[in-house]
């Protein structure tokens, strides 16, 4: 999808990144959120956009443990940040696709199933751009 961090900056600057933040904050004000992913994505904006409005309780990846700290988030192990009950969890990933399977296969069966959705949205459009660039 993107090779670089800074093609996802550009790609994130043209559809006007910090709408979509906005419109998070507003659509999840007053509620706790989880981020979901900590790679090239989620560095990408946390970098370039103000997250300020979101109130994020913490970040989950398989790279952190339960009592550290990324970027000014408590961090989490993806198998331990829904002991927090977060009302939404936003999916940091590019790919999308990998939380989402671990969630069907991992965390639904101990949970249930809880909201959340992708922090980056592509559209189908921006899949197919992207397919033949």
């Amino acid at each position: 999808m993107f090779d670089t961090k800074e093609e996802l900056i550009e790609f994130l600057k043209k559809k006007n990144f910090q709408k979509r933040i906005d419109k998070l904050a507003k659509k999840y004000a007053n509620k706790k959120v989880m981020i979901y992913g900590a790679g090239m994505g989620f560095l990408a904006v946390k970098e370039n956009y103000d997250l300020s409005k979101l109130n994020i309780i913490g970040i989950a990846d398989k790279k952190f443990d339960n009592d550290g700290e990324f970027m000014g988030y408590k961090t989490y192990t993806p198998d331990s940040f829904m002991s927090q009950k977060p009302d939404i969890v936003l999916i940091g990933m590019i790919d999308p696709d990998i939380a989402e399977s671990f969630f069907e296969e991992e965390l639904y069966p101990e949970f249930g199933k809880f909201k959340h959705e992708f922090l980056i949205k592509l559209s189908i459009f921006d899949l197919i751009k992207m397919l033949f660039k």
